[in-house]
Parts: structure tokens; sequence; C-alpha cells
């Protein structure tokens, strides 16, 4: 298949894309004060007192969708992602972000949100417009089916998860390897594609844009994706953690989790991690720095989870609903129907969830939790 027509191949290339735009709306503190805004009422996530979205969010994720869509006209409507597209400006404005064919029209927009600061909506349309090509010279892009049904495929955004982290920027460390409690390590990029008819996700993305460190305010990409379909798995996702942590058992979660259900694992003789951001905590079970991450809240969305879970599945893991699966005493896999008339919540992992790379750990864990 023509590289131009390797979706996988392209959403590594638009994943590298939004992480220069987020390094460049981070690494002027002037700039990103002027491009953040809080959310409010639907778009607010309850569990947080103060919940952001960024111009950096909104304009990676219509990136993402104006490129995908220009290559894959078959999914341009199936294109989903968490921010809504309006920004109101200083002056109060309500402006809709849109990417234009060129890159003059996409600053003329940005100009508008960014209240005349023509030098930066220069800078950002730039980004947008820029020729991105991530490098993979190391690893195997494998070529995807010539019979995929790309109008039975959807896509899940999630621009910047852990947007109180980037915009903070603060790390705290754990004592972990590996592992970060907060700040810009925790920010990921999150980009699942699933099909509509079984709901099943089937390649991800998760890349960190702060990943690499190479001087002060200078950062690179960690990048890893996976496959997942009947006649294609594959990844880049080899770890040599298992020597650095030896046979400690880590659990990664987060800090509002219900204490009951961290005794559960301490009792199991796991060790227990904290960290921000739905995306930097499956990550750290894709990167086998963690055995399992458990949220038993309904906290995350379905654009948090659709990319990590196809990863793990192609590990041979799974991201599984937290409720079902205890109550049936065996994993049962979170699914991305649409929406319909009847589940009004249905971008919502209403019912928590587990991420494993290894399922036969979860043996031990119902047992334990059917005790109570």
């Amino acid at each position: 298949m023509a590289e131009s027509r390797n979706l996988l191949r392209v959403l590594i290339n638009c994943a590298e894309k939004a992480a220069n735009i987020a390094r460049v709306c981070r690494s002027n503190e002037d700039l990103l004060a002027l491009l953040v805004q809080e959310k409010t009422g639907a778009e607010a996530n309850q569990r947080f007192e103060h919940d952001f979205k960024t111009l950096a969010d909104v304009l990676i994720q219509e990136t993402i969708r104006h490129e995908v869509g220009h290559l894959f006209p078959e999914m341009r409507e199936a294109i989903l992602g968490e921010e809504s597209t309006h920004f109101t400006n200083k002056l109060g404005q309500k402006i809709t972000i849109a990417v234009g064919d060129t890159e003059v029209e996409t600053a003329k927009g940005l100009e508008a949100v960014l209240d005349g600061h023509r030098n930066a909506a220069d800078a950002l349309a730039a980004e947008v417009h820029r020729n991105v090509k991530y490098d993979t010279t190391l690893e195997d892009i494998p070529d995807l089916p010539q019979t995929l049904d790309y109008s039975n495929l959807g896509i899940w955004i999630d621009p910047i998860d852990a947007t109180a982290e980037y915009i903070s920027g603060d790390s705290i460390f754990t004592d972990f390897p590996g592992i970060t409690s907060t700040g810009l390590d925790c920010v990921t990029v999150l980009i699942g594609v699933y099909e509509h008819d079984s709901g099943v996700p089937v390649i991800g993305i998760v890349s960190q844009p702060f990943g690499h460190k190479l001087e002060e305010r200078v950062y690179s990409s960690s990048l890893n994706w996976g496959v997942c379909l009947p006649s294609v798995k594959a990844h880049n996702c080899n770890s040599d953690t298992d020597g650095r942590r030896a046979n400690r058992k880590i659990g990664i979660f987060s800090t509002s989790e219900q204490s009951e259900i961290l005794q559960h694992f301490l009792d199991l003789n796991y060790e227990l991690a904290f960290s921000a951001g739905a995306g930097h905590k499956a990550l750290k079970v894709i990167s086998n720095d963690a055995d399992i991450y458990l949220l038993s809240k309904g906290s995350t969305f379905r654009w948090d989870t659709c990319g990590p879970q196809a990863i793990l599945r192609a590990l041979g893991g799974d991201v599984f609903d937290y409720v079902a699966s205890i109550k049936q005493q065996l994993p049962v896999p979170i699914k991305y129907f649409d929406k319909s008339e009847s589940d009004s919540d249905w971008k919502r992992n209403s019912n928590g969830l587990i991420a494993v790379r290894d399922i036969t750990i979860l043996n031990e864990i119902f047992n334990k939790f059917s005790e109570n």
C-alpha cells in the first residue's frame, strides 16, 4: 500500500506534528498564558476543581482531523475529539478554530483568537502546515491490509491529556523507576482507531511531547504505537524494564482512588504508585513500568483509552470495564460503539477501567475483590 494511504504512518506523523505544536505553545510563558481558557459547564471534568483547555488542545485536534480527513475522506465524519472547536478570545468573542487549506488562512483565524498577536499566529500556523515525518528508521511500520474498510473506522483523539500538567510544567518524581507523579512527563497525545461494527480498538498512538529533555526548555518526543487487526499485529513497545524493577508488583493509580481498593492491592503485595494523566498511567502499563492501572470511578473518556487500549491489545493485554469485570469475575473489554439515542453518556467510561499488559494477573485480583 502506498505510504500516503498507510493510516498508521499518517497517524504517527500527525502525533509528531501535535507534539511540535504542544512544544511551541509551551516554550513561551506569555504565549501559554494567552492561550489558556478554563473549561466550564458540560466541558469540565467534574473530578477536578479546575479544568482547562488550551488553544494547543483545539488546534492539535483540528490539525489531525484536517490531515486524516484529507487522506481518508471515508473517515472524515468519524474523527472525534475531546475538545469543542470554540474558543473565546480576551475580547469575549467566541471563535471557531479551523485549519485552512493554506498557512495564510490558518494564521488569519488564529490571529483572531490571539487578539491580533500576528507573530504567534504565524508561528502556530507554520507548525500546522509543516511537512512532518516522525523518524521511525529503526522500526518496521507494517503495511495495513489492502482490504481494510476505512468507512468502518472511527478515531478518538485526546490532543493533550493531562492539560493541568501541561500548563503548570512542574515535575515531581516517584521512587519507582520510569514513573513520574506530576509534570510535563505526564502529558500525552492520544490517538485511537476503532471499528464501528465491533467497537474494538485496532490502532493506537501514545506520544509524549516532552518525553526526552535535550536541554533547558528543549524536548523531543517519545512515541509508542500498536496495531491489532486480524491479519496484522505489531507494535514498537519492547521493553527492558523487567530487570529494572526485578520482581516488584506495581499498581498505578489516581490519588483519588478509594482507600479500600488500594488496600486490596497492598494485601496482594503490590506497591502503589500515583501519577497524573490517564494516558500516562496507561503508558506505564504499556512500557511495563507498572503491572496494572485500575480506576474505579467513571472519570475517563473514550479519547483517554482508545489509543492505549489498541496498543495493549497488540501486546496481548487490554483495557477492561472495571465494574463489569469485577461483577462477572472475568475480563470484559471496553468497547467503542457509536452514539445511540438511549446512551446520553456514551463518551464516558462510566464503569471505570482496568488496564493490563498481562491478562493472567487478573485472576488473583478478581479472587481478592470477590472476598468482599
